[in-house]
């Protein structure tokens, strides 16, 4: 997988990094940290493609709530002791 930065995809014209695009995996950067990825599809694969990466964002933003879940200390919660955190926070709600 290449990498490059924003700067540098504006600098060069558009053949030369779709063509390091039509190879493999383009990650791009900005200030030393990836914020994109341009890959190549098939132009018949561009609806499924957007299901596959909404997927994985689900599957990421699963991953960080275990994560956090985890750190917080929440993970070993009962399904009895968060049904009695719903209804407490509930309760809560009512009175204000």
């Amino acid at each position: 997988m290449s990498t490059i930065s924003i700067s540098d995809l504006k600098k060069k014209p558009a053949k030369q990094w779709l063509k390091s695009a039509s190879k493999e995996d383009l990650v791009i950067t900005s200030k030393g940290k990836p914020v994109a990825v341009l890959m190549r599809i098939a132009a018949s694969s561009v609806e499924s493609t957007r299901a596959l990466v909404r997927s994985v964002r689900a599957l990421q933003a699963q991953t960080g709530l275990h994560e956090a879940a985890a750190a917080n200390g929440t993970a070993g919660l009962s399904m009895s002791d968060i049904d009695a955190e719903i209804a407490a926070s509930r309760r809560a709600r009512r009175r204000k």
